[in-house]
C-alpha cells in the first residue's frame, strides 16, 4: 500500500511512523510485483520514524535499502532527553502522504478495533475474531478530489481487498474533502510535534 501510493505521480513525500521496520525491499517484487520500487519513486522523500529496537538497526537498514533504490530516505527516532536515559520507543503506526507539501492521505494502522478487544478479555490472549471484525483494523483518510491519491487507494484496495478483508468505504465523495483534509492535517501536525532526531 505504501509503495503504491508513493508511485502516484503527484505524491512526493511520506512520513511513516512505526515501532517496527524490516527491509522488505528485496522480496517486494516477488510478493507484489505490480508495486515494486522502481524509477517512479526515484527522488521521492520518505521519512521513517520510530523503531522499537534500541539500536535502530532495522530502521537504518530499511532507510539504506530505499536509498539504494533511488528514494531520498531518512530515519528518525524519538529524542532521548538525558545522557544514559532509556531510549523512548514509538509504538503507534501512522503514515501521512504529501503532495506539494499538502497532506492528502493518512493511514492509521493497528487500530484497537480488533477481535480480542471487542470479544475477548485481553489483547494478550488471542481470541478468534468473527468474520466481520478484522484482527488488525486500519483506517484510511484521503482527499477524494486528489486524483492520484484516490486512484492509488482504489488500486491497492482492489489488489488486496478481496474476500473478507474488503474495505468499507465511508465518506465516499468529494463533498467530505474539507473535513477529511482537516483530519489528515491534524494527524500530520501531531506526528511532527514529537521530538525526533535523525539517525
Amino acid at each position: 500500500m505504501l509503495v503504491r501510493i508513493l508511485k502516484a505521480r503527484d505524491v512526493d513525500c511520506a512520513y511513516i511512523a512505526s515501532g517496527f521496520f524490516t527491509d522488505f525491499t528485496t522480496r517486494l517484487a516477488d510478493t507484489a510485483p505490480d508495486f515494486k520500487i522502481d524509477e517512479e519513486m526515484a527522488g521521492k522523500r520518505v521519512y521513517l520514524m520510530g523503531g522499537y529496537d534500541e539500536d535502530s538497526t532495522k530502521l537504518r537498514e530499511l532507510r539504506d535499502a530505499l536509498i539504494r533504490r533511488g528514494v531520498e530516505a531518512h530515519a528518525e527516532r524519538l529524542l532521548t532527553q538525558e545522557q544514559g536515559a532509556v531510549p523512548l520507543r514509538w509504538h503507534a503506526k501512522v503514515a501521512v502522504f504529501l503532495s506539494d507539501l499538502r497532506p492528502v492521505l493518512a493511514i492509521v494502522g493497528s487500530s484497537n478495533f480488533s477481535g480480542p478487544t471487542m470479544y475477548g478479555n485481553s489483547e494478550h490472549r488471542f481470541t478468534a475474531s468473527p468474520d466481520i471484525v478484522q484482527v488488525e483494523a486500519d483506517s484510511f483518510y484521503w482527499v477524494r478530489s486528489h486524483m492520484d491519491t484516490d486512484q492509488a487507494v482504489h488500486d491497492a484496495f482492489h489488489y488486496w481487498g478481496s474476500g473478507k478483508l474488503a474495505p468499507h468505504i465511508a465518506f465516499d465523495g468529494e463533498e467530505f474533502d474539507e473535513e477529511i483534509g482537516k483530519l489528515i492535517e491534524s494527524t500530520f501536525t501531531r506526528l511532527r510535534s514529537f521530538r525526533w532526531q535523525g539517525l
